[in-house]
């Protein structure tokens, strides 16, 4: 992935309003997961949170949220939708077989962004 491919991912997931952001995550991996990367325990949140007039996430979500788009769109960018699902919630050795949707929920930003970008990269192999 190019430094520029990386500033336009980075400024998508930075600069889109939540509510969007949510809706994309949603329709892209599902508001389960979407749930899970938050640690809601409501499971309707995601669903409230991606209406434009839906109730704001907390800051502490919102964080939790932008990384996680900006880990998935990492990934979709370049292999694709289903690929970038299957590395949101597969072991990954880059995070010692940690998820990475448990990496974003904790907000460890460069460890999992980092696996992200080592699986695009082809550098995958530790």
């Amino acid at each position: 992935m190019t430094s520029q491919a990386r500033i336009d991912v980075h400024r998508d997931a930075m600069l889109l309003d939540i509510h969007d952001l949510v809706r994309r995550l949603i329709d892209a991996v599902g508001p389960a997961v979407v749930q899970s990367m938050t640690g809601t325990k409501d499971r309707t949140m995601p669903s409230r949170w991606a209406r434009p007039d839906g109730p704001t996430p907390q800051m502490e979500t919102q964080k939790r949220l932008r990384l996680g788009y900006q880990v998935w769109r990492t990934v979709e960018a370049a292999e694709g939708r289903d690929v970038a699902l299957a590395f949101l919630v597969g072991a990954n050795p880059r995070l010692e077989d940690d998820l990475p949707l448990n990496a974003v929920y904790e907000l460890r930003h460069a460890e999992v962004l980092g696996a992200a970008r080592a699986f695009v990269d082809d550098t995958y192999a530790a």
